[in-house]
């Protein structure tokens, strides 16, 4: 299945916005509970640092959803996927473009050499996204909160050395 990923822009709001706005979608996020504001959804847009990248799954020449990631300046980056296309789940998309974001993690880790594995958090209903993570070498690790999960994919391991203000010094 060729899945590509790109960078998420600005001329990407109103259609991520479509997506993030549709019932079927926005169930399987913890706190939405209803479609958004057009101002919300920017104000999202824009309070991602720099340590935040959104990018656009691409397949069979079209935009489908988007992958998150977040925290990365963290030694556990933390991984979202949405397939935002509804009438393309199950189709293996998901899984794809999750392979796509670890080979881009591996890639950038390598100028951060801490981050040694990913996460994310779902919520315990959705179903389809325990499965595709499980499916993705995701791991089980802990309860994040009150109906939602923490899972843990190891990307590499490696000594991690420290520096700076360590414990004890």
């Amino acid at each position: 299945m060729k899945v590509s990923l790109r960078s998420a822009t600005d001329r990407d709001l109103e259609l991520m916005m479509a997506w993030r706005s549709s019932p079927l979608v926005f169930q399987g996020f913890y706190t939405q509970r209803q479609p958004l504001e057009w101002d919300e959804h920017v104000g999202w847009w824009f309070s991602r640092n720099k340590d935040w990248r959104t990018f656009i799954i691409e397949y069979a020449g079209r935009d489908v959803g988007t992958v998150t990631i977040g925290n990365l300046d963290h030694w556990c980056p933390e991984l979202g996927v949405m397939i935002g296309e509804t009438t393309l789940w199950g189709r293996g998309i998901g899984t794809a473009a999750i392979e796509e974001a670890i080979k881009w993690l591996r890639e950038y880790a390598i100028s951060y050499p801490y981050i040694v594995a990913c996460r994310t958090t779902i919520k315990d209903s959705n179903i389809a996204s325990k499965k595709l993570f499980l499916k993705c070498d995701f791991k089980w690790m802990a309860v994040a909160r009150s109906g939602e999960s923490w899972y843990n994919r190891t990307l590499e391991v490696r000594d991690v050395v420290i520096q700076g203000n360590q414990r004890g010094n």
